[in-house]
């Protein structure tokens, strides 16, 4: 694997541990805004694995700064950017010429929603959140109060970290690394 690029995934995790670190669930599902093209352009960049070793990077990072919460954000980073690799390559975001942009949104988006649900269920059920007590709420406010704003979030989060990951690739990063291309 080419240096320069295993470098750029590298920085690229400790971007978003630095962005997310200080923060814990439920501020973290927010911050995904920040998350999202970056592993986009991780995969990318280095292809099937880009995003998910962003991820690993991403968690190993978090996981030393957040001890308590440990495996958790090392187990969702590394689940984060596998899910942005496998909607990838199974949408056939990235093309020889160029990536593509609705393909990417909606991978991300996808990746974004399934992610943020599994780790609000997952927070709710072993109660890794202080101070929300699961038994005064019903599953309607459930629904309506937690996963319904992590689905739209998802959603927003991702389609709109699919548009600006493609016009960062498209413009800035891929003739860059133009001639290293696989």
């Amino acid at each position: 694997m080419e240096t320069r690029k295993l470098a750029t995934a590298t920085l690229f995790g400790v971007a978003i541990a630095i962005v997310k670190a200080p923060f814990t669930f439920p501020i973290t599902d927010y911050l995904i805004i920040v998350e999202v093209p970056i592993l986009a352009l991780s995969f990318l960049l280095l292809g099937r694995g880009g995003a998910t070793y962003t991820g690993l990077v991403n968690g190993v990072l978090q996981s030393a700064v957040k001890v308590s919460f440990f495996p958790y954000d090392l187990i969702f980073a590394i689940s984060y950017g596998a899910l942005v690799d496998i909607f990838g390559t199974v949408l056939k975001v990235r093309t020889e010429e160029k990536a593509n942009a609705r393909r990417l949104a909606l991978a991300l988006g996808l990746a974004s929603t399934v992610l943020g649900v599994s780790i609000a269920y997952v927070f709710l059920a072993l109660n890794l959140s202080p101070g929300i007590n699961l038994s005064s709420y019903s599953t309607t406010t459930l629904l309506e109060v937690v996963y319904g704003p992590i689905v739209v979030w998802g959603i927003i989060s991702g389609t709109l970290g699919g548009y600006i990951s493609d016009r960062v690739w498209e413009k800035n990063l891929k003739p860059r690394f133009k001639s290293i291309q696989a």
